[in-house]
């Protein structure tokens, strides 16, 4: 699975499903971007979401658009280069904060 398949496929809303302990959480989400060959999508450090990814980056995500279905596993870390992270966000026509974070997929293999 190529990341611009990725991109497309996350360009609507699409599912990512966290953990925390033993309880699995699923939330819609919407858009992501490449950036440097790498597929982020963008949250808050403020949500409970990311700390849930912090604790355990492992993820499953399901999308389904006029692309088709998408379904894969991966491992989501923050970004730490502000300036990946604010093109990330600007690709994705995101505003952002204090509080604003890019996630990026990491050991995509396919569900």
């Amino acid at each position: 699975m190529e990341n611009s398949e990725i991109v497309d496929a996350l360009s609507g809303v699409w599912y990512l499903a966290t953990a925390e302990d033993d309880q699995p959480h699923v939330r819609p989400l919407d858009k992501a971007a490449e950036v440097d060959g790498k597929v982020y999508f963008g949250t808050s450090r403020a949500k409970k979401m990311f700390q849930q990814l912090v604790e355990n980056p492992k993820v499953e995500v399901y999308a389904l658009n006029e692309f088709g279905a998408c379904r894969f596993m991966a491992e989501a870390y923050e970004e730490e280069d502000e300036a990946v992270t604010k093109e990330a966000f600007e690709k994705m026509g995101k505003p952002m904060d204090e509080n604003s974070v890019a996630v990026r997929f990491e050991n995509i293999k396919k569900a």
